[in-house]
């Protein structure tokens, strides 16, 4: 895979959802890259901010758009998982539809960064680790401490213990508390 393959994906994906008016906030590997420690990664992955119509438009306007998109699955994906797969070639994009007000306050939060020669909105380093610690997988947790090792001491703690405290009580599942204090524990030594 050539990298510049993957950047111009990359820059067609993020001008297919600048091109709508879509609202929505860089996750995953690629805003790993950006406010984390660096690492590669072959997909992107974005939080949009949409109603399920919009989202079910947005699938039928990624299959005019270029992208190779299997409609009757996105929309099966859509309504079992609450994200839609866009593919190009040998990449896809990750569609996250934002559902908590956590969400809400990491767009708020955001700043926006150069990358593929756009302007692209990332989460703060707090709200990434949130994401990635809500997520849970192992490289997940990676991407998390790296996170927290870069930024340290500047991480607002308060911020990410009383933000995710009530998601946890919320959905009555401590898990991702304490996957937040094994990666806290990075920076406290």
């Amino acid at each position: 895979m050539a990298q510049s393959e993957f950047d111009d994906f990359c820059r067609f994906a993020f001008a297919f959802l600048d091109d709508r008016g879509t609202r929505y906030l860089v996750v995953g590997g690629l805003a790993v890259m950006v406010v984390g420690e660096p690492r590669t990664t072959a997909d992107a992955d974005a939080v949009v901010f949409v109603s399920t119509v919009e989202a079910e438009d947005l699938i039928l306007q990624a299959a005019d758009a270029g992208f190779e998109v299997r409609k009757d699955v996105e929309r099966q994906r859509l309504a079992s998982t609450g994200t839609i797969r866009l593919r190009r070639g040998l990449f896809q994009i990750d569609l996250i539809t934002a559902s908590l007000p956590f969400e809400e306050a990491a767009s708020r939060r955001a700043s926006v960064h150069e990358l593929f020669g756009r302007r692209l909105p990332f989460p703060s380093p707090e709200d990434l680790i949130l994401f990635k610690v809500l997520a849970g997988r192992d490289k997940d947790m990676l991407d998390a401490e790296g996170v927290a090792r870069r930024h340290g001491d500047r991480l607002d703690m308060s911020y990410l213990e009383r933000t995710l405290r009530p998601i946890c009580e919320l959905a009555e599942d401590m898990g991702p508390w304490n996957r937040l204090q094994r990666v806290l524990d990075v920076v406290r030594g």
